[in-house]
């Protein structure tokens, strides 16, 4: 077992791990980082930094080694997180870093997967029954994933093909993209061809103008393929909540700043749901207000409401989301938690309450394209990756192979 420093998407180091199995194959994982983070996510590495990570995994794999621990199960991955926290008793894994275990264990599920002659969502599935999931694309963004002056508040516009086949639902969401690309040629005349960080467009026009053309692009494709198109968004509303208001930058082509206190917050959410017919709606107020996520979904019980930051893949949140009636869905990500048991305990609990899950990448991402394994391999009905760029397109272009086997 030997962990290195790579980099992401971003140009920003991270950790990779390799596991070599008996038969001499190796099996590599490198771990994404989100930009947007929630503040109850645990911790990318160490405090002590990505060095002291790198170093506590190649001391951990000596251990494994020389213990001969064996693995061969999923729950297996049980007695790595016994060791870990043997040294890291902390509730965020401070010492050891999340990604440093996601990553730990993603390349030993390649690893156990292998021992048994079939690849890893083959080797997670627990039923004859097998599900692409259906992708959310980011079609044009803002928020914390883009650096220009003038920008959406919110931070990603999304595409939602429903559709039998992944491969007409990646192909809607790429005509969506290009639909998308032309429009904002025409109507953003500021526009220099920018992306933001996951390669969404990166527009300087108003939300509302945004969302807009948003449902423009969904109606007329809608009746140019005959297949059905949603949109929908991630609001990301932490980003601008200043613990009193939140203050809109780019709100209107009328009025581009903007302050909205709680109430109003939820009327114009409401609104903007209604009149745009949003399918989906992430992370709508800021990551504690749990009240005024389960008023804003019993004003619309047709929309996933959605939480990220709110939940950030943790089962206690998740829970206390679901008492609350906060949600009706919920973002899953493996590397918020730092653990692929945690994860599997967060997204059985959402499927126990009728709580749809979303697995999803990081802005941040590698060419690793464990995530869409995992979504095959656990049933999860959406993946949110991207529509282009390298990294999103490898676990597109996984998915796409994924479907042919099948």
């Amino acid at each position: 077992m030997v962990a290195k420093r790579v980099m992401n998407s971003r140009k920003e180091e991270t950790i990779s791990v390799i596991v070599e199995t008996e038969d001499r194959k190796k099996f590599e994982t490198s771990a994404p980082s989100g930009k947007s983070k929630g503040k109850y996510e645990v911790n990318d590495f160490s405090n002590k930094g990505l060095t002291f990570s790198i170093d506590f995994v190649n001391v951990l794999g000596k251990k494994i080694a020389d213990e001969r621990i064996v693995f061969e199960t999923f729950d297996d991955l049980n007695k790595v997180e016994k060791i870990v926290r043997e040294y890291d008793k902390s509730s965020n894994l401070e010492l050891v870093g999340g990604n440093s275990l996601y990553a730990l264990e993603c390349s030993l599920l390649k690893a156990m997967a292998h021992s048994y002659e079939v690849e890893p969502w083959k080797f997670l599935l627990r039923t004859n029954k097998i599900n692409v999931p259906m992708p959310l694309g980011n079609a044009i963004g803002g928020g914390m994933h883009v650096k220009q002056d003038k920008k959406l508040d919110f931070q990603e516009m999304l595409f939602i093909p429903k559709t039998d086949k992944f491969f007409d639902a990646s192909f809607l969401n790429l005509q969506a993209y290009k639909e998308a690309k032309r429009l904002l040629k025409e109507k953003d005349k500021k526009w220099k061809s920018k992306i933001t960080d996951e390669n969404a467009l990166a527009t300087t026009l108003d939300n509302e103008s945004t969302l807009k053309l948003m449902a423009q692009i969904r109606d007329d494709l809608r009746d140019k393929f005959k297949m059905k198109l949603e949109i929908g968004m991630d609001a990301a509303c932490s980003g601008f909540w200043n613990r009193i208001k939140y203050t809109y930058l780019n709100f209107s082509k009328e009025q581009p700043v903007k302050n909205l206190g709680k109430a109003e917050q939820l009327e114009y959410l409401d609104k903007l749901i209604k009149e745009n017919k949003l399918f989906y709606v992430e992370d709508p107020f800021y990551g504690d207000d749990f009240e005024s996520f389960a008023k804003l979904l019993s004003k619309n019980k047709q929309t996933l409401i959605c939480g990220d930051d709110l939940i950030c893949t943790n089962p206690d949140r998740l829970f206390e989301a679901i008492q609350k009636k906060s949600i009706n869905s919920v973002i899953i990500k493996p590397n918020q938690v730092g653990s692929l048991l945690v994860a599997k305990e967060a997204l059985d609990m959402a499927r126990k309450y009728d709580i749809v899950p979303i697995i999803s990448h990081r802005s941040g991402e590698t060419n690793d394209n464990i995530i869409a394994h995992l979504a095959v391999g656990w049933n999860i009905p959406y993946i949110k990756t991207g529509i282009t760029g390298e990294e999103r397109l490898a676990k597109i272009n996984e998915l796409l192979r994924i479907e042919r086997y099948c």
